[in-house]
């Protein structure tokens, strides 16, 4: 034990991520609790870390003990506003609500030890090969489950999609294609033998395939073709601008690159796409939604049509909805028969009522420390987590949780761009991977949250931080 590092445990953790999901999964489905094995595990590695760092570094005390005080503060104040505005139509309450809180918070701390421990001393090939195991355990058991009939459903509602033992279809997507902006560099690292390339690829093609076809989920469709795509272009884009290879080999590149693509779509046109379907069954879904009056279609959820005409009607239960709460569903329906929007735009309807609401509750404290996220109505919950974290968490936990992840992406964007003839394919797959971890927050959600997710974008911002530290050194 005295031998094994902190870098090992840390190293460790990104491993076992995977593992720690499956474990929650069949704790969640077999005995029906929300507390498993890995729910004490992930924060009890982290902690370890944190005793470890605070007990060695003197340095490091002041920061931990300010941090803890900031945070703390922080979510006291956002629990209070909480309990202020919670009524008889919010999602949840102040144990879920903490939940959010905690897990934003381990995110956030999460980022700082990895970067404190491994920028002066980071080893990029191991934390590469850590990935790889990682991923290769995600793939392994989604075909097991696959093979043994103990697959679950990634949509419960229709049936549709694949995801394994895992929780959650949008983050396992996210995991998976975020983890190929990674996984697609070892192709162009030297110091990796070629066995281990060859391995990796077989990898790579076992999840592109999985999350095309199986996973179900736009991210996992879009996002693996993305990926493909960005490292062919990225490939192409360095041996151009800094001419290190022969026309005829540059020839032979593209045209593996546009096989690449012709392949991806015959395999889509071939065996179909989980996603796909599932589309097209939305869209009919939603176009079944209809006000029982008149006829016509609704263009907001059955149940909020429901809750919209009593409002009206003035028939709502008094402690249901506050007033603001009303006037933002009003203001929703409005805006979204006035622009036609379908119930299948659950996203887009769920960031109109929380901007209005928002407008209507007009106070300066929830500007700063939220309004709350389990707060709202069910169906009204946001999902676009990067405006969630802004608008439900307030300004003072978007500088807490967001701005230090923002922060390492400028950074490294900023001398990328400045020293752009320096730059090669990793370092354009991996501003890439960074810029998409933000995108899918908001067009997806739960990115962040996510607590394996989260590892994968910490990796991607220690491997950019690694590549900006070369261009300066250089």
């Amino acid at each position: 034990m005295r031998k094994i590092k902190i870098q090992t445990i840390l190293y460790l953790y990104i491993i076992i991520c995977p593992i720690l999901d499956c474990i929650s999964f069949l704790f969640r489905n077999t005995f029906n609790t929300s507390i498993s094995p890995s729910t004490i595990l992930r924060p009890l590695f982290i902690i370890t870390v944190c005793l470890y760092i605070f007990i060695k570094d003197k340095k490091q005390r002041k920061i931990f003990i300010l941090a803890g005080i900031t945070y703390g503060v922080y979510a006291l104040a956002h629990l209070y506003i909480f309990s202020i505005l919670k009524n008889n139509s919010s999602y949840s309450g102040v144990m879920h609500e903490l939940q959010y809180l905690a897990n934003y918070t381990f995110m956030a701390l999460n980022l700082y030890i990895y970067i404190y421990t491994f920028y002066k001393n980071q080893d990029t090939d191991k934390l590469y090969k850590c990935i790889l195991t990682s991923v290769s355990i995600y793939c392994i058991s989604l075909y097991i489950s696959l093979m043994t009939g103990t697959i679950s459903s990634t949509y419960m509602l229709e049936e549709m999609g694949y995801k394994g033992w895992f929780e959650s279809g949008n983050s396992l997507s996210a995991i998976l294609v975020l983890s190929m902006f990674i996984l697609f560099n070892i192709f162009n690292k030297k110091n990796i033998n070629f066995k281990l390339k060859i391995y990796t690829g077989i990898i790579l093609f076992l999840t592109a395939i999985y999350s095309m076809i199986l996973l179900g989920t736009r991210v996992s469709l879009y996002g693996t073709i993305l990926s493909i795509i960005i490292f062919g272009i990225a490939n192409l884009l360095c041996i151009i601008i800094n001419k290190k290879i022969a026309q005829k080999k540059l020839i032979k590149l593209i045209s593996i690159f546009i096989i690449s693509i012709i392949a991806i779509i015959a395999i889509i046109y071939i065996f179909g796409s989980n996603t796909l379907k599932r589309r097209e069954k939305v869209e009919d879904m939603a176009s079944e939604v209809v006000d029982e009056v008149t006829k016509e279609q609704v263009h907001i959820t059955g149940d909020l049509y429901e809750i919209k005409n009593k409002i009206e009607a003035g028939t709502l239960e008094e402690d249901y909805m506050s007033k603001e709460q009303q006037e933002a569903v009003l203001s929703l329906n409005e805006i979204a028969t006035k622009y036609e929007l379908s119930v299948e735009q659950m996203r887009t309807l769920q960031l109109i009522y929380n901007i209005e609401l928002a407008n209507n509750q007009s106070n300066l404290l929830y500007r700063l420390f939220g309004n709350g996220y389990v707060c709202q109505y069910r169906e009204m919950v946001l999902e676009m987590e990067l405006a969630a974290i802004l608008i439900n968490f307030g300004l003072y936990g978007f500088i807490l949780y967001l701005v230090p992840f923002l922060a390492v992406y400028i950074y490294s964007l900023y001398y990328g761009v400045k020293n752009i003839k320096k730059i090669d394919a990793e370092w354009i797959m991996l501003i890439s991977g960074g810029g998409l971890a933000f995108a899918l927050s908001l067009l997806s959600g739960y990115i962040f949250f996510n607590a394996s997710t989260t590892m994968i974008i910490i990796s991607i911002n220690l491997l950019l931080l690694n590549k900006t530290k070369e261009m300066r050194r250089n």
